[in-house]
């Protein structure tokens, strides 16, 4: 099926360059559990040799997006491949070893956020904790690692390159709805609404459908208005039966759980109602 999401901007040289009162206590319940399934989620476990192109996301239509990981323990009998690079890297580099490079972990392994970039001109090589990095020529892509605080901020590059979707959008026809993705989460970018919501049908609350209209559904959840904005999704293992319901003037039906379900985690505050970005130094 043809995406229905508008076209992505290009890469540029400098992008390169650079609650409201409770509701019933059922409804309460339910978001606990949803939030509580995305907590809980075991992120994929990573060798010392994985590039992010085995998950089949080292292309441009994934710029700006930020993928969580858990490195391993290192042993005596992992071979420990060469990197190019310092603080960015070039995107076919092994994650587990410039995350110790670049000190978002150690040889005692634990979980890393990397973020898809523009590539740079050029990559600069240094030794950092116990890694020698070399100087390497520009990519069309390049990866960093965000510490927490970053990763729980929208930065400027996820601003500029988060998929553009129509109200018509659902997330099946996103191009980024791979299973090996379970797990991560995606920004997308929503217009305001047409004066008419489109009359297609919600599927859940606070878990959807996988095939959901991604800014209808995003209303219901309470994560978006018909203004429009920026939000977040996240694909999860079907938790259980998806129960309707009528919120923010939505109706939603009950269905199955189906294959994968959807939930649609908040953004930071500072940053989803008043769109302001984050500091400059953030990746």
């Amino acid at each position: 099926m043809t995406p229905t999401s508008s076209p992505r901007p290009p890469l540029t040289p400098r992008a390169r360059a650079s609650a409201r009162p409770l509701a019933l206590a059922s409804a309460l319940l339910l978001l606990i559990g949803a939030e509580s399934a995305a907590q809980a989620t075991s992120y994929e476990r990573l060798e010392w040799k994985t590039a992010i192109k085995h998950f089949q996301v080292d292309s441009d239509k994934f710029v700006g997006q930020r993928f969580s990981f858990e490195c391993p323990e290192r042993t005596p009998r992992d071979e420990i491949p060469s990197i190019h690079g310092t603080n960015v890297y070039p995107s076919t580099t092994p994650l587990c070893v410039a995350a110790v490079h670049s000190g978002a972990v150690g040889w005692k392994g634990g979980k890393i956020t990397v973020q898809l970039n523009p590539g740079l001109d050029a990559y600069t090589g240094a030794k950092k904790h116990g890694v020698t990095s070399t100087p390497f020529p520009g990519t069309s892509r390049s990866i960093v690692f965000l510490g927490k605080a970053f990763a729980q901020r929208l930065t400027p590059i996820q601003r500029e390159y988060a998929p553009r979707l129509k109200w018509s959008t659902k997330f099946t026809t996103t191009g980024l709805a791979y299973r090996k993705l379970v797990g991560q989460r995606f920004v997308f970018h929503c217009p305001p609404a047409p004066d008419k919501l489109p009359g297609r049908r919600v599927y859940g609350t606070d878990r959807y459908a996988f095939n959901s209209y991604v800014c209808l559904t995003a209303v219901h959840a309470g994560r978006l208005t018909p203004s429009g904005g920026f939000v977040a999704v996240e694909m999860i293992e079907p938790q259980g039966q998806l129960e309707g319901s009528h919120r923010h003037g939505i109706e939603s039906k009950s269905a199955g759980p189906g294959d994968r379900q959807l939930i649609f985690p908040a953004l930071p505050a500072e940053i989803a109602k008043t769109g302001a970005d984050a500091p400059a130094e953030t990746p």
